[in-house]
């Protein structure tokens, strides 16, 4: 995926809101994301999708960072 196709994303989340069912936003900056497993299951068994680390979808899809980008 190009970086632009990423800003994009995040844009759209950023503009309407909400997620997709190709785009989902996830927090971490407290750590890995517990139901990011969930999320891989549905992309998986679907067409894809995106997975953006370090959104957050409880704080109107405000970027907060990740704790460790190595880790993660």
């Amino acid at each position: 995926m190009e970086k632009v196709e990423i800003i994009e994303n995040i844009e759209y989340l950023k503009k309407y809101k909400t997620e997709t069912n190709k785009i989902e936003a996830k927090s971490a900056v407290l750590g890995f994301p517990k139901k990011c497993y969930d999320t891989f299951s549905s992309f998986s068994n679907k067409y894809g999708g995106v997975i953006i680390f370090g959104i957050s979808e409880e704080h109107n899809f405000e970027v907060e960072g990740v704790y460790d980008l190595n880790d993660l």
